[in-house]
């Protein structure tokens, strides 16, 4: 089976698995471009928001509270003491998030980080699809020596971000983020150091415009590369 040469790297992590970190390492390897906290800019521009706004949710599903408030838009305008007009719909931010992405997607080659990107490529035989994964015990050592958290806060956020995250994936791509068949290779950074995942991907990628008779899991495997 023939595949095409990879262009695009998706790149999807638990929280503290350095997902940002590697994406920003096999960037510099291959000289392309990352687009990972820039999205968030991408979409304050969008939708007349202040970044900051859009950074505190980030790939985060709408929660009931948010969810009634945005039952507020469909008041009637009469409606007395409802004010409407600076209300943000729900799923706004996913949505610019999405149109900014493909939109920066039509020049490649581009690595991306988070925002359900393995299941909005999945179906483009030139994308290779990344997962990060770590023990706790790894990703509450990455973040306290990152954010100056405690073991305890460390642990708790960290929990939180990945259920925000598997709702996301669930809420807007009705996927599982854990479905192994969503990735192309997975890497384990409990395991793996940030060196030696970059190779990894950058060997998969190299390999992909030479040979078309593999597929990137099955290279991966024979290189041993599936922590």
């Amino acid at each position: 089976m023939h595949r095409a040469r990879i262009e695009l790297i998706t790149v999807s992590r638990q929280f503290g698995a350095g997902g940002s970190e590697l994406a920003r390492k096999v960037g510099e390897r291959l000289s392309w471009p990352v687009l990972d906290d820039e999205v968030a800019c991408k979409c304050a521009q969008r939708l007349n928001l202040e970044t900051s706004t859009v950074e505190r949710l980030r790939e985060h599903s709408p929660t009931l509270l948010a969810r009634l408030s945005a039952a507020l838009l469909v008041a009637p305008p009469e409606a007395p003491g409802i004010d409407t007009t600076h209300l943000l719909r729900v799923d706004a931010i996913a949505e610019a998030a999405f149109e900014s992405i493909t939109e920066a997607a039509k020049s490649l080659p581009l690595i991306v980080v988070g925002f359900g990107t393995q299941c909005i490529f999945a179906d483009r035989p030139d994308a290779l699809h990344v997962r990060l994964i770590a023990p706790m015990s790894t990703r509450v050592e990455r973040l306290r020596a990152r954010y100056g958290w405690d073991a305890a806060g460390a642990e708790s956020r960290a929990r939180r971000s990945d259920e925000d995250r598997r709702r996301y994936v669930q809420r807007y791509f009705h996927r599982e983020v854990n479905d192994p068949l969503l990735y192309d290779v997975q890497i384990n950074m409990g395991r793996t150091t940030f060196e030696e995942a970059t190779s990894i991907i950058e060997q998969l990628v190299r390999a992909g415009r030479h040979e078309g008779g593999m597929t990137a899991e099955a290279r991966a495997h024979e290189a041993g590369a599936i922590a």
